[in-house]
């Protein structure tokens, strides 16, 4: 057989060359994501937007998806995050994330896909999933997939009210338990909610009331008094701000209503405001996925072009890729939480961002006061808790190419790796 020609080969080894720079240089931005990075981001238009960016890709010892269900504060400071692939917990670092236990579902999460989480007044944490709830007291897992409690396992929104939590299942409407008992309010039943199915809930604590957005079958507001729930419509579907199919809390009183193209604030005392549309965020934008109510007042609008700051009844604001926001500016989701930072999801990583942290509390924290409560299920199950932590399945820690990456993030213009 002949041999490789000497030209052959030094062309293939320079081609090989070719690609390799290429590589590399191509990847110079995933590298910059993939630590957490810190800096002071400027806009395009020379606003200067004070304040650190933090940036997580999937890995071990991290986030371990980028895909968020839902988020919310805990207790003693951490943040609590539900993605499709497991249930993670912020406190500074990424102290845990909790997957799947096939072997046993008391003992660890019933799946790996979480859909919701709340605190209840007791402080356990509520989780729920596509066929179920798991309640973890701090020890023991309950498992609830009994469907004479709830008619649908699929569970779409948890909220706690006061010592109630209501749940927001499938197409069947809404539960409540209190004080050991569950109660169902059956779809278009006589004084029951006139929907099948919930898109989210929100709590108004000053108006005591809770609000349910629907996808299309309108809007509506839960009062109760001497436990006993009221359901009135607020919006239909053929009314101005009917299709605003999600719904957020605002931390001073108050929700949003919102769906791809339009935002409007409910108040019970003011009725609807109408505050941004689609048109308002420019042409290069073209759905809005999110919003997140901040402690001055204003509005954090999560876009496929970046966040968009309203406050002062304007547009003040975007917040992109440019200033450190991603590798994307598709954002997905947005949340303010207890110690004033502004957490965000893209495809590809999560973050938070401090610059427009205040020094007055983000909401006015609910005491939680531990009630004894019994278990909620009929026959409760004690299992010691083993929480699945650490390693990812299928994933590497690190490999040589993390050092080059590391080396050549300090290559991009923005940031600096922090210690």
């Amino acid at each position: 057989m002949a041999g490789r020609s000497p030209s052959g080969a030094q062309m293939e080894s320079h081609t090989r060359s070719e690609l390799l720079l290429c590589f590399l240089l191509i990847l110079i931005p995933v590298a910059a994501g993939a630590a957490n990075l810190t800096g002071t981001p400027a806009s395009p238009d020379g606003q200067q937007n004070h304040g650190t960016v933090h940036l997580f890709v999937p890995a071990a010892g991290s986030i371990h998806s980028t895909q968020v269900t839902d988020i919310i504060n805990g207790p003693h400071g951490e943040v609590l995050i539900a993605t499709a692939f497991g249930l993670s917990t912020y406190n500074g670092s990424w102290t845990t994330t909790q997957h799947v236990n096939h072997n046993n579902i008391s003992a660890g999460l019933m799946d790996d896909y979480v859909t919701a989480l709340e605190y209840d007044s007791s402080g356990n944490l509520w989780i729920g999933f596509g066929d179920g709830i798991q309640i973890y007291n701090g020890h023991d897992y309950t498992v609830i997939q009994d469907q004479e409690i709830l008619k649908s396992l699929q569970i779409r929104g948890l909220q706690r009210w006061d010592d109630d939590m209501w749940v927001a299942t499938g197409n069947s409407g809404l539960n409540r338990y209190h004080n050991g008992t569950w109660t169902w309010f059956p779809p278009y039943s006589h004084n029951g909610p006139g929907f099948y199915e919930a898109d989210s809930m929100a709590l108004d604590s000053a108006a005591d009331t809770l609000f349910v957005a629907t996808d299309h079958e309108g809007l509506w507001e839960v009062t109760t008094a001497n436990g006993t729930a009221g359901f009135d419509k607020i919006q239909d579907t053929g009314d101005p701000f009917g299709l605003l199919g999600h719904v957020r809390r605002d931390a001073l009183g108050g929700v949003y209503f919102f769906n791809s193209t339009e935002i409007a604030h409910f108040d019970p005392a003011t009725g609807f405001t109408p505050l941004i549309h689609l048109s308002d965020l420019g042409a290069g934008t073209s759905f809005i996925s999110d919003v997140a109510g901040g402690s001055n007042g204003a509005l954090y609008v999560a876009t496929d072009n970046g966040i968009y700051v309203w406050e002062d009844a304007r547009i003040t604001r975007r917040l992109s890729p440019f200033d450190g926001f991603g590798t994307t500016p598709r954002i997905r989701t947005v949340f303010t939480d207890a110690s004033n930072r502004l957490w965000f999801s893209t495809p590809a990583e999560v973050g938070y961002y401090t610059g427009d942290a205040s020094t007055e509390p983000l909401i006015a924290v609910e005491t939680m006061t531990p009630t004894p409560t019994p278990i909620p299920v009929p026959e409760p199950l004690n299992v010691s808790q083993t929480t699945t932590s650490g390693n990812v399945p299928q994933q590497t820690a690190t490999s040589p190419l993390d050092g080059i990456f590391a080396t050549l993030s300090g290559f991009s213009r923005f940031f600096h790796v922090s210690s």
